[in-house]
């Protein structure tokens, strides 16, 4: 008896030295040759992406051999890698090391660098990668009303776009195969990098964007943006509606050089000549200037202003009256 279950207990330990020389073979192999097929392998880089996000999404495309032994050796590695955005042709047979090399060095011709301006709205944005080649407005436009609606975006109905306001504004590069989806997430990342982590109350989020929205579409002049911020909370403290024209704007669904008084009709909840308080939601996308004003208004008591003759800047005033004499001044 005692000797069967020593040589039971031997098998055990063969068995248990047999599975780590194995999965050693097997780890090394996975890394140091971790594409899947032959000739070679479509990586794609989309901007913001990490390492990490490249492996995972290697494997979910189903070329890469084991996950799990990629993870395991970049823990233990730590490779350093500068990867660009673009789309790269790698070839099966290339260590992980080889494939990060590769993947250092901009492919020519596979990327398109766009800017995104301030205060641009998700149609202008669609009209703009529609212009580079990247998907149609239509195809964009579909794939905002279907994305995901993150947490900080309280539940509507009466909105236009959820995202509006959201795909934040900047300078990105993508692949020209990229999906209107992928776009959707890259801008979705940044915004939340760059503003989620400095509003400490993710309820806030929500009123500072769409406040910051409106403030981007009244002023160019950063040192008034937090004048502007002020004037939009006196006058919700006061009771009076905000009466701005860049929401009639929005509202309309189209761009007019001059708002009429036919225009301020428009049956909207974007129409803050119908409504008090802050519209229904942003009007655009807000700079992060823009956003830091909502955040700090400055500590004023005016309730008007009106453009003045640079075109930029304007004059600030708590008195009704004044506000017309400058408007009357300057030939409005």
């Amino acid at each position: 008896m005692k000797k069967i279950l020593g040589i039971i207990a031997w098998s055990i330990v063969a068995l248990f030295f047999l599975a780590i020389v194995s999965s050693f073979f097997y780890y090394g192999y996975a890394t140091k040759k971790p594409l899947k097929g032959k000739g070679e392998i479509e990586v794609v880089v989309n901007e913001g992406d990490s390492l990490y996000g490249v492996v995972e999404r290697l494997d979910d495309e189903g070329k890469l051999k084991n996950r799990v032994c990629m993870n395991i050796y970049m823990r233990l590695k730590g490779p350093s890698a500068n990867i660009l955005p673009g789309t790269f042709e790698v070839p099966a047979d290339s260590s992980f090391e080889e494939m990060i090399s590769i993947l250092e060095k901009e492919p020519e011709g596979s990327s398109s660098s766009i800017t995104i301006p301030e205060g641009y709205d998700i149609e202008e944005m669609g009209d703009l990668f529609e212009s580079k080649g990247l998907f149609t407005k239509a195809e964009f436009i579909e794939a905002v009303k279907a994305y995901p609606v993150p947490s900080y975006i309280p539940e509507s109905t009466e909105r236009r776009y959820d995202l509006e306001g959201f795909l934040f504004p900047d300078t990105y590069k993508f692949n020209l195969n990229v999906s209107p989806e992928e776009v959707i997430r890259t801008m979705l990342n940044v915004f939340e990098q760059k503003v989620v982590s400095i509003v400490g109350n993710k309820e806030d989020i929500y009123k500072y964007v769409t406040m910051a929205s409106i403030i981007e579409g009244e002023t160019m002049a950063d040192d008034e943006r937090s004048i502007v911020a002020s004037v939009i909370n006196n006058r919700i403290a006061k009771g009076m509606m905000l009466q701005i024209d860049a929401t009639v704007i929005y509202a309309l669904g189209e761009h007019v050089d001059t708002v009429l008084y036919k225009h301020l009709e428009i049956d909207s909840p974007y129409n803050t000549y119908k409504n008090y308080n802050l519209p229904v939601g942003p009007i655009g996308s807000p700079g992060l200037e823009s956003i830091k004003a909502a955040m700090n208004p400055a500590q004023t008591d005016y309730l008007f202003y009106v453009l003045t003759e640079d075109g930029v800047h304007h004059y600030f005033t708590n008195d009704y009256q004044d506000f017309l004499n400058k408007q009357a001044e300057l030939g409005y």
